[in-house]
């Protein structure tokens, strides 16, 4: 018998772990601190700027490597000089000292453009880096065509609102990937990609454009609900064909969600990266979150995939699109959605858990995603390891235990895919021993405790699931091995210590609230604190 649920003395044990150290290349110069004489400016960053044919910078810098490194800032002018006479506002500031580069696109072809950086330290003091010229190539698509990025004006709505224009780019998605009730619909971006680098047009006359096409196009600007699109389309011709598409720009669901007014995406190509689905909703769309804050997913595009809470998304792509008053990411097909799970790849808990005593997936070996509410750390174990995962919804049968040393090094907030044999274990259904375990990513919320009466704790439904009590009376304080029982008035519920806590039970002691998963042993249903903050006097 496993020693985990015997009755006996209960010893901790401690994984190793192997630590990894990243290197640091830092291209500038020494350290400028110099305890003595704290007034020092900061060491100055070697800046490089270059375009080539396009009508986007590429800068980057050498790393600060000071202690008391604050920010950079980004200047553009299209007059020298200017460490002596900087313009009113920097291009971009950022306070991360590892962040060293930046693409300024959108510029206008045949202007000559200045760039320095300027690097600051916590005391206020400033050094410059050298300043750079670039030129911008004089013709770019056409020399008199306006880009994506003018048209959007990095602001809510165009500059050219109600304009007639010109517009060259290359197509992101083509005139036939997104339903639209009312007319076909495509997307353009600027071959270098970025914030404010996206335009939807409209019209009949672009329904036969596919991705990769460079295209002119004239029409109207217009504001269609708060989505800057271009329509009443004039003229289009394609350039050529088969063209590289402008890169995904990588943003967090946090970055896109709709709180955050992401108004700088509008149209562009975005890729988020391990990502969990944490509902699903009504007309196609479900929510998702990589532990950043949830985004909109919505299916104007042509894609199979059903989403279900707890499927991992490794990627999803799409253009950024606003309407009825929601930002959305709109994938195009299939190839947009990387998924661990919605094609049978991986479980939920609940599906593992079927709804019933013993799992339908007993003695099988199977792949199960959820978010880690144990870590692999938190529980005791004489042998190998506990972890428990659930479906991110929470709710009855949405959780299932882990058993084995692989899952020792899992925290509370990872998303998770565990591959393992379904069994039965003395009546607790587990996931022991797998075979693999991949994080997809960290720091996502646990589902809510479910509030349950204590008389109603200890039923199958709630099964490895995260559950709390509440305003509770202390009724046993020695059931042996570390056991106890509490009371809110419908009934005993008896509370375990495979847990990391401190409290020692005395009859009479009340509890606001106490958290914990329900487990099953030696016949009997237990919640299982985690550490103190599981209970609350």
């Amino acid at each position: 018998m496993r020693g985990d649920f015997s009755q006996m003395k209960k010893v901790k044990w401690f994984i190793p772990f192997i630590a990894l150290a990243a290197v640091l290349i830092l291209i500038s110069c020494g350290d400028d601190e110099n305890p003595a004489d704290p007034g020092n400016n900061p060491t100055a960053s070697t800046l490089s700027a270059t375009s080539g044919t396009t009508n986007a910078v590429a800068a980057s810098w050498t790393t600060c490597p000071d202690t008391d490194f604050s920010e950079y800032n980004l200047y553009r002018s299209t007059t020298s000089g200017i460490s002596s006479n900087p313009p009113s506002s920097s291009i971009m500031t950022t306070t991360t000292v590892s962040d060293t580069t930046y693409t300024d696109i959108g510029l206008s072809w045949g202007e000559t453009y200045y760039y320095a950086l300027q690097t600051k330290n916590t005391d206020n003091n400033v050094s410059w880096s050298n300043e750079m010229q670039v030129v911008i190539a004089d013709s770019g698509s056409g020399g008199d065509y306006l880009t994506c990025y003018e048209i959007q004006g990095q602001q809510s709505s165009s500059p050219y609102l109600d304009q007639d224009v010109t517009v060259a780019g290359i197509v992101t998605a083509g005139g036939d990937e997104y339903y639209s009730s009312s007319g076909p619909v495509a997307v353009l971006g600027d071959p270098a990609g970025g914030p404010w680098t996206g335009l939807v047009v409209f019209g009949d006359s672009i329904a036969s454009l596919a991705r990769g096409d460079s295209v002119i196009i004239s029409g109207t600007v217009q504001e269609f609900f708060g989505l800057t699109e271009l329509s009443i389309i004039s003229a289009v011709e394609i350039v050529s064909t088969g063209n590289d598409l402008p890169p995904a720009t990588a943003v967090t669901t946090a970055n896109i969600a709709n709180s955050q007014n992401p108004e700088q995406y509008e149209s562009v190509l975005v890729t988020v990266s391990n990502a969990i689905v944490t509902e699903v909703q009504t007309y196609g769309e479900f929510l998702v979150d990589d532990g950043t804050g949830e985004c909109r997913i919505d299916d104007m595009g042509d894609y199979s995939y059903v989403p279900a809470v707890g499927d991992t998304l490794i990627t999803a792509t799409g253009t950024m699109w606003y309407d009825w008053d929601v930002w959305k990411l709109e994938p195009r097909d299939d190839a947009d959605l990387v998924t661990s799970g919605g094609g049978g790849d991986a479980y939920t808990c609940y599906e593992i858990q079927g709804q019933q005593s013993s799992s339908p997936f007993d003695g099988q070996t199977v792949s199960v995603t959820g978010i880690v509410v144990v870590g692999g750390d938190e529980y005791y174990s004489s042998s190998a390891a506990y972890s428990v995962i659930m479906d991110a919804s929470g709710g009855a049968w949405h959780g299932l235990t882990l058993f084995g040393t692989d899952v020792s090094s899992l925290n509370r907030g990872d998303s998770v895919t565990v591959t393992g044999e379904i069994t039965e274990y003395y009546g607790l259904t587990e996931l022991h021993y797998p075979s693999s375990v991949v994080v997809h990513s960290t720091g996502h919320s646990l589902p809510s405790p479910e509030l349950l009466d204590t008389d109603d704790v200890g039923q199958e439904q709630w099964e490895s699931v995260l559950v709390s009590v509440s305003d509770v009376t202390v009724t046993e304080d020695d059931l042996g091995y570390g056991e106890w029982a509490v009371d809110d008035g419908s009934g005993e519920i008896r509370i375990d210590d495979l847990g990391d806590y401190t409290y020692s039970a005395s009859i009479g002691d009340t509890f606001t609230e106490i958290i914990g998963v329900v487990m099953y042993s030696f016949d009997n249903w237990k919640m299982e604190p985690r550490t103190d903050d599981d209970l609350t006097i």
